[in-house]
């Protein structure tokens, strides 16, 4: 080392190395929060966010699968919203969501009230004369609701296509992952209570079951999927559906679940059915169709379809589950048929032929996805 080069000497307390003239000396010195400080810091303000979105951190909270983590995840927003609540922390939050009518979805309603139909029962209805259906027209055209799961997602688009030149508005409000058996993620007879209110449908076209093989919560516990426990539970469900939509001249048509390549929904299909079908049985305004007839007239799964022609014609999504719109058009072809005769819809078109050259269905779509 040259004898004649000494080290820099420290700098005074409260200065700065000036970095060898590379970097200027920092007009003030940094002050160093303490770790501890700043754990402190963070979670306050952790605590501070959760209280102010607690309603939907409860609402996260009960759409988890279930299980250990579902239950206390359940507990402790719980907790925190009941703070939240009590100290009013809440109330901005909901305000600005319901100023852009973007609300979390209300919870479960209770079941424990809905009669259902059992066998040599009856009906659960009095509603036995048909009523006598008006004729549309295209300033007042026939309206239709399709609404549930996403297996439900292209029953609109080919009820559309078939009911090209008649007078029918298409309002669709399907959501993915929902179903009857999570009412928490969804709440489906409080959805559509506000579609009956918005728009009056005089047709529903329903579709729920390709979430529905889980267990459900009930105020006297947790049913397993596929028991008789869950099978009169899920009936309830359904009975409260269709307790919901009905109204005086509306007609109600439950598309069944097709023939899956999914194990877990096979298995669960067999009850499924016998719930739904029992509901369906007491109301005679309400329809079945089979879809697994239609899809699967062999009795087994299979992508492809020959059509009148004898071509293969795939109708179905890759996934084994969802039919594309090829399937779909199948599956409303016998609701296609009762409405063009039950619902005037020859007999409307003929009037407007007079009239006019061409008319148009339409469809409104509100789907999730």
């Amino acid at each position: 080392m040259d004898p004649t080069v000494s080290d820099p000497e420290p700098p005074a307390p409260g200065q700065d190395h000036d970095h060898g003239g590379v970097f200027p000396a920092e007009p003030v010195t940094r002050q160093r929060v303490p770790a501890g400080q700043a754990l402190v810091t963070m979670a306050v303000a952790l605590l501070v966010a959760s209280l102010l979105t607690a309603d939907r951190l409860a609402y996260t909270a009960r759409i988890q699968p279930f299980g250990w983590r579902h239950d206390l995840a359940v507990s402790v927003a719980g907790a925190v919203r009941g703070v939240s609540d009590t100290l009013f922390l809440n109330r901005p939050r909901q305000w600005i969501t319901a100023a852009v009518h973007n609300e979390d979805p209300p919870p479960p309603s209770a079941t424990d009230n809905v009669d259902i139909a059992r066998p040599g029962a009856g009906g659960v209805t009095t509603t036995t004369v048909p009523p006598e259906f008006r004729v549309p027209s295209e300033s007042d055209p026939l309206r239709i609701l399709v609404a549930g799961d996403s297996l439900m997602g292209y029953v609109g688009p080919a009820l559309v296509n078939e009911l090209e030149g008649y007078p029918v508005d298409v309002t669709e409000d399907w959501v993915i992952s929902t179903g009857l058996a999570r009412p928490d993620v969804l709440n489906w007879p409080a959805q559509l209570k506000a579609d009956m209110a918005q728009y009056d449908p005089e047709v529903v076209i329903l579709g729920f079951g390709g979430n529905d093989m889980q267990e459900m919560d009930t105020p006297g516990g947790r049913l397993i999927h596929g028991t008789p426990e869950w099978k009169v539970e899920y009936q309830r469900r359904v009975a409260q559906v269709l307790n919901t939509i009905e109204a005086p001249g509306r007609t109600v048509y439950w598309i069944g679940l097709p023939m899956t390549a999914r194990r877990d929904i096979e298995k669960i299909v067999p009850v499924w059915t016998r719930a739904v079908k029992a509901e369906v049985a007491a109301r005679p305004w309400v329809r079945y169709i089979d879809t697994r007839k239609i899809l699967s007239p062999d009795g087994t799964y299979s992508a492809y379809l020959r059509d009148s022609n004898g071509n293969d014609v795939k109708v179905r999504e890759g996934d084994g589950v969802h039919p594309n719109l090829a399937g779909a058009t199948r599956m409303v072809g016998p609701v296609v048929d009762s409405l063009l005769d039950e619902r005037k819809l020859t007999e409307a078109r003929a009037r407007t032929a007079t009239t006019t050259t061409s008319t148009s269905a339409t469809s409104t779509t509100t789907a999730s996805n």
